[in-house]
């Protein structure tokens, strides 16, 4: 596995850094093993006679041995965990919730789930298993009608065999992104990208699928979806591809992983494509600011779902919808709508004053023509994303104050808006979160855990002076930590 800097990573386990707390040791293990009388099909004894997995900094050689799932090969010892997973003895819903992938009891337990992969391993109860799915006293793979790879937890030689396409030290992991990917894991449609968890009959687990929408949306990946291959493929002396396949259009660097990108988040409203909740997640919805002509509607396949996906709107573009800037030629159509002010194709001629970057690098139809050679717009301006107010914070429709970021605890639309090393924590599919606040979605992204602030470097989109200031290696382009987008 390869060693992370600490500054790098997002998302950690609760007992990481606290080697010595009482939940993540073995003392806590022991209820939790108390309750654990299933069987370890590897070894075909008890599995309450297995022993208990390992602290943050004990010796190891896979990270099945480690309570946070994660070992150092090149150190040889337990790392802290890749993403907001739970430490033993917390309680939990889901295996999906705890870094073993065991949950008995209400609580994640101390010892490694049981395989479900490649052959079923023997089990007790749902809480013994990786899967979440035991039956006459095997575990079930939780993707069996739906494919042949292993999702998290399960044992792996090389990334092929795993869902998400990461094989940490032995171990499927799901900590390539903030999100699940499709087929992996999951235990509620809040953990994956695409917002739409499937399960059969009464599992309580199933697998993330394709997103949902009632109408007519783009096939673009959602936010948190790995794109650029699983190995983040680079061209052009490691400038980011634009990926037209990306709803946001950008791919980069998010979470700890450095070998995996993701498509970005985009500040402010949600454009066309992108997983939403309600309306209101969407750029140009009835009560964004004007102009508004679509309005564009959070488009579900039924009124009660939980998750849809932005539509596409009215003829011209919503402000903040992507659109084409004069410099970036691998964006969509320049046909922003203008505002009441402006003349009829105002902006299909003259894109440059209604097509401007967000602080992601992203191409945004502007609510009205900015320019950012000069002053910003003043704090409280209305705007619907960054690209709005020069690239400054845009939450809740108004401009931050030039050069400023959001602190801890307050809120935010994309991790670009917080204050370095602060990510921008938000439920699957909203708008809006909270800088270092508290996971909301389930258990795959570690439901009620706080998430770490005041890093050391700057995380995907946020500003820097210099290089060597950007965690993952992503160097400091034009004041941000994003990588220069290649024109196509």
């Amino acid at each position: 596995m390869r060693k992370l800097p600490w500054a790098t990573l997002i998302l950690i386990v609760a007992c990481g850094s606290a080697r010595l707390m009482t939940a993540c040791g073995s003392d806590a293990g022991a209820s939790a093993g108390a309750a654990d009388a299933g069987i370890d099909g590897t070894t075909g004894t008890s599995r309450a006679d297995a022993p208990a997995c390992k602290l943050v900094g004990d010796a190891c050689t896979t990270s099945a041995a480690c309570c946070t799932a994660n070992c150092d090969t090149t150190s040889s010892v337990c790392a802290p965990a890749l993403d907001a997973c739970k430490a033993p003895g917390t309680a939990c819903g889901s295996p999906t919730e705890c870094c073993t992938g065991s949950c008995v009891g209400g609580a994640c337990s101390d010892k490694q789930c049981v395989p479900d992969t490649p052959t079923a391993g023997a089990c007790s109860q749902a809480g013994d298993c990786c899967s979440g799915i035991c039956t006459n006293n095997l575990c079930e793979r939780v993707n069996a009608a739906g494919g042949t790879c292993r999702t998290a937890g399960n044992p792996c030689d090389g990334n092929a065999d795993c869902c998400s396409a990461f094989c940490n030290a032995g171990l499927c992991s799901s900590a390539v992104s903030f999100c699940r990917q499709e087929t992996e894991i999951c235990a509620a449609s809040a953990d994956c990208c695409t917002g739409n968890c499937v399960k059969a009959g009464t599992n309580a687990t199933g697998t993330c699928a394709a997103p949902t929408s009632g109408g007519a949306v783009p096939g673009c990946k959602p936010s948190g979806t790995v794109c650029g291959g699983s190995a983040g493929a680079t061209s052009d002396g490691g400038a980011f591809a634009c990926d037209v396949d990306c709803c946001s259009r950008s791919c980069g660097n998010y979470g700890a992983l450095s070998g995996f990108r993701v498509c970005e988040p985009p500040s402010g409203c949600r454009p066309t494509g992108e997983v939403c909740r309600a309306d209101s997640d969407c750029c140009g919805w009835a009560g964004a600011p004007p102009p508004v002509n679509g309005p564009v509607t959070c488009s579900k396949a039924s009124p009660t779902d939980e998750f849809g996906r932005c539509d596409n709107g009215g003829a011209c573009r919503e402000p903040g919808s992507i659109c084409k800037s004069a410099s970036d030629a691998c964006s969509a159509e320049n046909n922003c709508c203008e505002g009441a002010d402006l003349p009829a194709n105002y902006c299909n001629n003259n894109p440059a004053n209604c097509c401007a970057n967000d602080a992601l690098g992203i191409p945004r139809c502007l609510i009205k023509p900015v320019d950012c050679s000069g002053p910003p717009p003043p704090a409280g301006a209305v705007c619907a994303t960054s690209a709005d107010c020069c690239g400054n914070p845009c939450v809740d429709n108004k401009c931050g104050a030039a050069g400023s970021c959001v602190a801890q605890g307050g809120s935010c639309t994309t991790t670009a808006d917080c204050c370095s090393g602060i990510a921008c924590v938000a439920a699957a599919g909203s708008t809006k979160g909270t800088c270092g606040g508290t996971t909301t979605g389930g258990g795959g992204t570690g439901a009620g855990t706080t998430l770490p602030d005041g890093g050391t470097c700057s995380l995907y989109g946020q500003q820097c002076t210099g290089a060597g200031q950007c965690c993952n290696g992503v160097p400091c382009t034009g004041g941000r930590c994003v990588a220069p987008v290649i024109l196509k």
